[in-house]
Parts: C-alpha cells; sequence; structure tokens
C-alpha cells in the first residue's frame, strides 16, 4: 500500500504542475486570486501569519471575509468599472473580428467559389456575415462568463453563509500561486484559485 500510495502522491504532483504549467503559459501569476477557507478567524489569522513569513504577500494582498460583510463583493471582484469596459472592448473587438473572417470568406467564395456563390454575391455575404458576427459575438460572452471565478466566489459565498471565514489573496508579479495554495492547503478546509 505505501508503493501505491507514492504513486498516486506523485501522480497528483505531476497533475498540479502540469496544470500549473499550462495555467503560466496562458497568464502570468500576477493576474491570479487564491482563496481560502477556515473554520474561525483566529486560524484565518494564524494563516495570515504563516503566508506572511514564509512568502512575500504584504498585507494589502490579503482580505478576510466574514458573514454579513458589506465589502464582500469589493473584495472579491476588481472594480466592477473596469470588468464592465473588458466586456464592451472584447465584445467590440471579437465583433469585428467575426464580421472581418465573414468578409474575407465571403469574398474568396465569390470570386474563386462555385457557381452558386458567384451567381448569388449578396447572399453569400449575408449567409457568411451574420454567423462570423454571431460567433465572434458568442466567443466574447464567453470569455465574459468565466466559470474559473465563478468558482472561487461561490466557494467564498457557501463558506461564509455558514459562518466560516474565507481568506482572500490576490498576488502580484514574481509571487508563485502553487506554492501559496500548498502552503494554504496545509491549514485550511479548502483552497480554490482563478484568474482575476
Amino acid at each position: 500500500m505505501t508503493i501505491e500510495n507514492s504513486k498516486n502522491t506523485n501522480i497528483k504532483k505531476n497533475d498540479d504542475n502540469g496544470t500549473e504549467n499550462l495555467r503560466a503559459k496562458i497568464v502570468s501569476d500576477k493576474e491570479l486570486q487564491v482563496a481560502a477557507i477556515f473554520p474561525s478567524k483566529e486560524k484565518a489569522r494564524e494563516a495570515i501569519d504563516v503566508v506572511k513569513g514564509q512568502t512575500s504577500i504584504e498585507s494589502a494582498q490579503i482580505e478576510i471575509v466574514e458573514a454579513k460583510d458589506p465589502r464582500m463583493s469589493e473584495k472579491l471582484e476588481r472594480n466592477s468599472e473596469s470588468i464592465g469596459k473588458r466586456m464592451w472592448s472584447s465584445h467590440l473587438l471579437l465583433g469585428f473580428v467575426g464580421l472581418a473572417v465573414g468578409l474575407i470568406a465571403a469574398f474568396l467564395l465569390t470570386q474563386f467559389g462555385p457557381a452558386l456563390t458567384k451567381q448569388n454575391p449578396l447572399f453569400t455575404y449575408i449567409a457568411l456575415i451574420s454567423p462570423g458576427l454571431f460567433i465572434g459575438l458568442f466567443i466574447a460572452g464567453l470569455m465574459g462568463l468565466r466559470p474559473d471565478r465563478n468558482e472561487v466566489i461561490q466557494t467564498v459565498r457557501h463558506a461564509v453563509r455558514y459562518g466560516k471565514v474565507a481568506l482572500v489573496i490576490n498576488l502580484k508579479k514574481s509571487q508563485s500561486a502553487s506554492k501559496l495554495s500548498s502552503l494554504l492547503r496545509q491549514h485550511s478546509d479548502k483552497v480554490v484559485e482563478s484568474i482575476r
């Protein structure tokens, strides 16, 4: 059994490193947020002391979320104005990209495509521009949903609702999310992380 357990541990470590490496290629650690759940505020404060002692995380990066906290949304999310601007710009950009792809595809079909598309250029443009635009807007909407953010938010809200305390840490450049998560897992019931 010992050999089996050590194999499972090694597999889990490799999976964690693979996930971290994949995430590290996509987004830097400065865009990450880690949340940990504790049974009491005292346990959360003990974890804060350990985190400050063993990492370069500062007090300004750490937020404690308790039951009936009036600033819970602010602690979990960035400024809602910046989120709205990012969603607006992503919809404009990806909608325009979809429109352009549809125009290019329609142009190519009307110039070099089958006889049906050459004889009906208006319908070809309509048939390709509309899906291009809608697919671009659909992808922008999917990016705006952010299911990874939902995991952090729902975990924190659920824990706070049942009398637990959440610790939310916003990482800066050159701070490792995996190191912080493994450190918090030693003291916490549950640790989740996501892109901010």
